[in-house]
């Protein structure tokens, strides 16, 4: 199976105010061969919020040429991984893409009704990253914005 994968990568680090210039978008091809242990996640929702904003803060050249952190919810599409089966839904650190293929512990199983959204809520496609990741940053208030893959 073929995946074509879309990525948020930081290829700069924040001086005082993210910029656009600090993200790299790209789409990534790949035939699909799971590893022993592995599995893959299709996110469905990337969660948005103040732990996007602190890891670019503190986590410093760690982060450079990394898919952006941010949690998500999806299902797990094939698995290697006897603790994950074809259609679990997880939430987890599967970052700012389409897919991620892991064999770590960075998913949790949870019940598919577990995370009700108001799609209304949420805003369409990675490409928007950069403008609702600024809408964040801007809001005073602390809280969460939600992208649909």
């Amino acid at each position: 199976m073929e995946i074509n994968n879309k990525t948020v990568r930081v290829v700069q680090l924040p001086k005082a105010y993210p910029s656009r210039e600090m993200w790299m978008m790209s789409e990534e091809n790949f035939d699909l061969q799971l590893k022993e242990n592995e599995f893959i996640v299709k996110n469905e929702f990337i969660f948005l919020d103040d732990r996007t904003l602190e890891h670019l803060n503190k986590e410093s050249s760690k982060i450079l040429n990394k898919v952006m952190f941010a949690i998500t919810f999806g299902k797990v599409l094939e698995s290697k991984n006897v603790n994950y089966v074809k259609n679990d839904v997880v939430i987890g650190n599967g970052g700012v893409q389409v897919y991620c293929i892991t064999n770590e512990k960075i998913f949790k199983k949870v019940d598919n009704n577990s995370y009700l959204l108001d799609e209304d809520e949420c805003h369409e496609g990675i490409h928007n990253f950069h403008n609702i990741l600024m809408k964040l940053y801007d809001d005073k208030k602390k809280g969460k914005l939600v992208l649909k893959i």
